[in-house]
């Protein structure tokens, strides 16, 4: 059997790299065939492209450009060494007009485990909705994600006519489980992501082989790892540094520096690891910062979007399935009594079983 993923590989996003990498590392482990499906979504490709200063549309963008560009290439360069040194992508690109061609090359297709359904990040490209497919027999997901709350009245008819066609469907949070209840009447079951399903020995395995040397991570600092900057979490990092007499690092692909603190560009996947794992608390408002952070078993705090259009269901899922919503960051450091991780990791681990068992389920199943 060969196995196709679709996904969000060819990105300059953490999480969207490293699930790629963790799902297919698990279905190898099954001693099963398995490729990454180099697929260049047009709207994902635009999104992450780097745009010289003189070709932006107004100053405000020109003088970003200017600030973040150099950190942005190196960044682009560690991803792409990433993707070539630890990630089998198949031998051929693909793109809307040809990856039809792939029927013949794969037994089954995963899509997953990311924003896959979300038609507004991906440009309305109903490709990882598996529409090339010929055979729904090889459509399969695992730890999907729709992206918003709801799916809007505009995509409710193709996404549901799409998505009766897959023979498997596992999706990430309890919002998708939800939403193919309303559009399918079908009931799916909830999966972790593909990071959470090696450990942190596993996660080790990767990291001792970067060529990045990880003795400048071994200090005593915090880390943080937020989307954009924010005044109420800076000074939440910053009270716990002067208490407990730490560094701050703040890693960021942003053009604005925090003052007072150690700021970090253009790392690379196996970097952000390292990161978290030798940092003494982890501040974040990513879903694969507090993912890794539980893996590591790291002190760490997290604040949801107060955006109306957020994704903060992935982390309000995750913290409710391990008990941990009481580290959402408040005003008082001093009232957080440290995380008792023989519990967490018991409850992790069942999760972990589970969701492994629905990932060889679709791989288990014969076309009858």
């Amino acid at each position: 059997m060969k196995v196709g993923i679709l996904t969000y590989h060819d990105t300059t996003n953490y999480g969207a790299v490293l699930q790629a990498y963790a799902l297919q590392k698990i279905i190898n482990s099954f001693n099963i065939e398995c490729e990454i499906v180099d697929y260049k979504c047009d709207a994902i490709t635009e999104r992450y492209k780097i745009t010289p200063f003189y070709k932006c549309k107004n100053v405000k963008k020109a003088i970003k450009a200017i600030l973040t560009n150099k950190s942005n290439r190196i960044l682009e360069k560690k991803f792409k060494y990433f993707n070539e040194k630890y990630q089998k992508l198949s031998p051929k690109s693909y793109y809307f007009k040809n990856i039809h061609e792939t029927n013949e090359i794969y037994d089954k297709f995963i899509v997953g485990s990311d924003q896959v359904w979300n038609l507004d990040l991906c440009g309305k490209d109903t490709t990882y909705m598996l529409d090339f497919v010929n055979n729904n027999y090889k459509k399969n997901s695992y730890a999907a994600s729709f992206g918003y709350q709801k799916v809007p009245d505009d995509y409710k008819h193709i996404t549901t006519e799409l998505l009766k066609k897959f023979n498997n469907i596992f999706v990430r949070e309890e919002q998708g489980i939800k939403i193919v209840k309303e559009l399918l009447d079908k009931n799916v079951q909830k999966t972790l992501d593909p990071t959470l399903l090696m450990n942190s020995i596993e996660w080790d395995k990767l990291i001792c082989n970067t060529q990045y040397n990880i003795e400048n991570y071994k200090k005593n600092y915090i880390l943080l790892y937020i989307i954009a900057p924010n005044k109420e979490i800076i000074n939440f990092a910053k009270k716990i540094a002067k208490k407990e007499k730490c560094e701050i690092i703040y890693l960021n692909h942003s053009y604005k520096n925090i003052l007072g603190v150690k700021n970090v560009k253009g790392t690379a996947p196996e970097e952000f690891i390292e990161y978290i794992k030798n940092a003494r608390y982890v501040i974040t408002t990513s879903f694969h910062g507090v993912a890794f952070s539980i893996n590591y078993k790291k002190q760490f705090f997290y604040a949801l979007s107060s955006e109306k259009d957020n994704f903060n269901s992935r982390i309000e899922n995750l913290v409710d399935i391990l008990n941990l919503k009481n580290r959402e960051i408040g005003n008082n450091f001093e009232a957080y009594s440290d995380i008792n991780y023989n519990i967490v990791m018991k409850k992790l681990e069942e999760e972990r079983e589970k969701s492994i068992n629905c990932l060889k389920s679709i791989l288990e199943k014969s076309n009858d």
